[in-house]
């Protein structure tokens, strides 16, 4: 096969008719009825994926900002690292039902890409083509890093471009042209700056290497090179400087913030037990979330690259350069100061050595060179047994240490030494008869086999939610939305007593609480944990609301299963509507309307976005230890004369069941007497009238330790938080009674941290409710990124507050006139009015943007205009030369 358009061809069709028929075998839509969500991608990326499609047909400014990141956040970041592959286009052609199938559909189609690629560099690199190209192409796309991380197709843009930069990387440093590097470089940049960033580093260190040993021929000096290089580089960061600054800024108020944590100079684990990752199938769950780098990439690369170090008529200056990327790339697997500057200066959670791929496409690259230059050169059987033996040893090696290895299994082993021999007799063979030109074809085969041997073996340990988990979800989520906003189109926010991951306001189009994101600013996760809902580095949770922070964020509508005699709905609503917490104190909003299987409540005392309150009282306020005090500060705050909303409350009666009483149950621990048996303390808490009560739980209190129930009814609770929640257990109707608190402990010891009682007077939120409602915001106009309305104040000392959350990038304009916002409670805006209806208009254009489009547009006209300077002057010398 000697045509470069049927090598490239096949190189994207390997791939894509591998992975095709294992998407097949596991019935993956659009081919049955599973699909590839698991981890992120079913928790994260999908409604990501929602919000995408929602953003651009319908609601352009959500692209800036988001009402639906939990209580509002900047998304351009979010687009730079989650949305901006361009096969994502492919969404906007399909409904959401078919969501899951065209997320399928991209996923092999990215692999066929990465084979693609990998193919044309070959061809372009070694002025060859055929099979070996098609295999090394095959290779690439399929090795261990792509199998591993399917799930996170947003990284996967990365590996497509990685190929075309380092083939214009090769065509600079050679003299050529810097078109093509300039280009893929700005576009990953663009694309996902986080691979990009990974990227570059490899770059910079393969320039910088190869230019110090002198590893590459030259007509000019190495200085010149270099500097070239540099200048394409600052090009490709300027052409992408107007996603990549904003992006910055945008990291710097999120979990930048959480990087000032120190590293040890330390060596994460033994080195040597790398080499389990080149077994075939080396990789399961429990790789995920902490493992050794994936890095398979199967016995012919192996056995190449080795031997690429031990050929005789490779130059040594090439073998020294490649040796120390090599070491570099392995140091920065496993020395932890590199692998935090790879990962953007903060450890990775979940899906260790990120940047792993360039490894093995490194070492692809030096394989598919060293048999090159046996086909040139032949086969030096001496240094082959060399290479062989030091496979053979890290074999040796496994099998002695299997123990320590669980994602391997003895079958694993045996698959891995079956496919290594088979290498070595068909290396064998094709050296004895170079002549035959069917060995490419087997090479292609055996490839071909052990790869898609090692994508079978892999993903078999993962589970994958059917796509009706994702389609039937949305279906009834966007019921329940659009039905809100038909009855209601003004701007409020809306919670929801049931949740499948913690971005369903992005998949239900509505403005909700909570958010899952690389990209969550901290101001919002510390909000959260000061009022005692859960929240970490990435995520915040609106599952722990009271009756005050309903009304404060304008929480007002909540979404609540309901209760369906049919038994086929009634399983439609167990399967899909999953319990996220107890909420006792909506006894007190008001039923409105209903879809197939939603309750839709109205809260009465939910506030508009924007009120009036006292100028001098809008202080920040300190983080505290206490949910509830915190709370009560802010109350105060906008209103000295409400006093405190929550006061401390003690239990009537303590009561130990098979457990050791404890002297303060406030911190202390369940200590079971018999193990063998259920134990637990139950609390006799009477319940006045119009008075809802929370218990506090400190973070150690989890749902594998706890169980609560009240009057023998399980509380529902979302457990997984950094810091104190609030558990609302009961609330007063119309008359006072008691309720028992059972606290259950699951294991023999089971932690009580921080258990405080509360109870919170709804007739002062119902009062301040009431009073700061007299002079709100009225919104008449608002999108994602530009909110307009009118308020009237009374007399100028006076402040219009809001619950947006406080960012740089608001401007604010009060009758057209510019004001500064200003931040309140650590969190959220405010700005001064005088006396008087005003028509106020809040404006979200990201911080950094202007300045890096404006950069962006300066290099792109002045890269178009070098461009047509060039190509005149290409053609004057034509000319010039034709004339004579």
């Amino acid at each position: 096969m000697k045509s470069k358009r049927n090598t490239l061809i096949i190189s994207f069709l390997a791939p894509l008719i591998i992975v095709t028929c294992y998407f097949i075998y596991r019935q993956f839509a659009p081919f049955g009825s599973s699909s590839v969500m698991t981890v992120d991608m079913g928790q994260q990326y999908i409604d990501f994926f929602t919000y995408f499609r929602t953003t651009l047909l319908h609601n352009p400014g959500g692209i800036f900002y988001s009402f639906s990141k939990a209580l509002g956040g900047d998304m351009l970041g979010t687009w730079s690292y989650y949305l901006m592959s361009p096969l994502n286009l492919l969404i906007l052609l399909f409904p959401l039902s078919k969501l899951p199938a065209v997320v399928g559909v991209i996923t092999i189609l990215k692999y066929a890409l990465a084979g693609l690629t990998a193919g044309y560099m070959f061809i372009k690199l070694r002025k060859t083509t055929g099979w070996t190209v098609v295999a090394f192409a095959t290779c690439y796309a399929l090795m261990g890093w792509m199998v591993a991380n399917q799930l996170n197709t947003i990284w996967v843009d990365g590996v497509i471009l990685l190929p075309l930069i380092y083939l214009g990387l090769t065509h600079i440093l050679s003299g050529g042209s810097s078109k093509l590097y300039i280009i893929s470089l700005a576009a990953i940049l663009m694309i996902n700056y986080y691979i990009g960033w990974m990227i570059a580093i490899f770059v910079s260190a393969y320039v910088v290497v190869f230019t110090l040993c002198k590893a590459y021929q030259t007509s000019t000096s190495y200085l010149k090179v270099f500097l070239r290089w540099l200048g394409a580089s600052l090009i490709s960061g300027a052409l992408s400087a107007w996603i990549l600054i904003p992006t910055f800024y945008a990291l710097l108020k999120s979990k930048s913030d959480f990087s000032q944590s120190p590293f040890f100079f330390t060596f994460e684990y033994n080195p040597i037990r790398m080499i389990a990752k080149f077994v075939n199938g080396a990789f399961d769950f429990t790789q995920l979330p902490k493992g050794t780098p994936n890095i398979f990439v199967g016995s012919i690369v192996l056995i190449m690259c080795l031997y690429y170090f031990f050929a005789p008529s490779i130059k040594k200056r090439l073998k020294i350069a490649n040796g120390l990327l090599l070491v570099f790339l392995i140091l920065s697997m496993c020395f932890e100061p590199l692998d935090v500057i790879w990962h953007g200066l903060a450890l990775p959670v979940w899906y260790p050595y990120r940047f792993s791929f360039i490894f093995s496409f490194l070492m692809i690259l030096i394989a598919f060179s060293a048999l090159q230059d046996i086909f040139k050169n032949g086969l030096s059987w001496l240094r082959f047994d060399i290479s062989l033996g030091i496979i053979v040893l890290g074999f040796i090696y496994i099998t002695i240490a299997m123990k320590k290895f669980e994602f391997l299994t003895v079958g694993k082993l045996v698959t891995g030494i079956v496919f290594l021999l088979l290498a070595v007799l068909l290396l064998f063979f094709w050296n004895r008869f170079p002549k035959k030109t069917f060995f490419p074809l087997l090479l292609f085969l055996l490839v071909g086999a052990e790869m898609g041997t090692n994508l079978t073996a892999s993903l078999a340990t993962l589970g994958y939610l059917d796509a009706a988990d994702y389609t039937e979800f949305s279906t009834l989520m966007r019921e329940a939305s659009a039905k809100t906003k038909k009855m209601d189109p003004g701007f409020y926010r809306t919670a929801a007593t049931f949740s499948r991951t913690r971005n369903d306001a992005m998949t239900g189009n509505f403005y909700g609480g909570s958010v899952f994101s690389s990209t969550l600013e901290t101001a919002t996760t510390n909000f959260y944990n000061n009022i005692g809902n859960p929240s970490g580095t990435y995520y915040a949770v609106y599952s722990n609301g009271t009756v005050f922070t309903d009304s404060l964020l304008s929480m007002k509508y909540y979404f609540t299963p309901r209760h369906v005699k049919n038994k086929v709905e009634s399983r439609r609503s167990l399967n899909y509507l999953t319990p996220l917490t107890s909420r006792p104190d909506l006894v007190d909003y008001s039923k409105k309307a209903h879809t197939s299987l939603i309750n839709i409540y109205k809260n009465p005392y939910a506030l508009p976005l924007g009120f009036l309150s006292r100028r001098q009282f809008m202080f920040p306020i300190n983080n505290m230890n206490e949910t509830a005090a915190y709370q009560n500060q802010i109350a105060s705050q906008l209103d000295p004369r409400v006093g405190n909303l929550f006061s401390s409350i003690q239990p009537a009666k303590v009561t130990y069941d098979n457990a050791y009483a404890a002297t303060n149950f406030s911190n202390s621990q369940i200590r079971k007497k018999d193990k063998t048996e259920p134990a637990g303390l139950t609390l006799t808490i009477p319940v006045k009238k119009h008075t809802s009560y929370y218990m506090s739980l400190g973070p150690r209190m989890t749902q594998n330790t706890l169980t609560y129930l009240v009057d023998n009814k399980p509380l529902q609770q979302y457990r997984t938080s950094a810091k104190e929640t609030l558990l609302n257990f009961a609330t007063g109707t119309n008359k006072n009674r008691t309720v028992h608190l059972q606290i259950l402990a699951n294991v023999n010891h089971a932690p009580l941290e921080n258990v405080f009682l509360y109870a919170l007077d709804n007739n002062k939120v119902k009062q301040l409710s009431t009073d700061l409602k007299k002079n709100s915001y009225k919104v008449t106009k608002y999108t994602d990124r530009s909110i307009t309305g009118t308020i009237t104040s009374p007399n100028d000392d006076r402040t219009m507050t809001t619950t947006i959350p406080y960012s740089k990038g608001w401007s604010a304009t009060v009758d057209g006139k510019n004001v500064t916002p200003k931040r309140w409670a650590n969190m959220f805006m405010y700005i001064n009015v005088n006396k008087g209806k005003h028509t106020v208009k809040f404006t979200y254009t990201p911080v950094g943007f202007k300045s890096g489009l404006t950069i962006s547009l300066v290099a792109l006209i002045g890269l178009i205009g070098l461009c047509g300077y060039q190509f005149y002057r290409r053609k004057k010398v034509t000319d010039i030369k034709s004339t004579h």
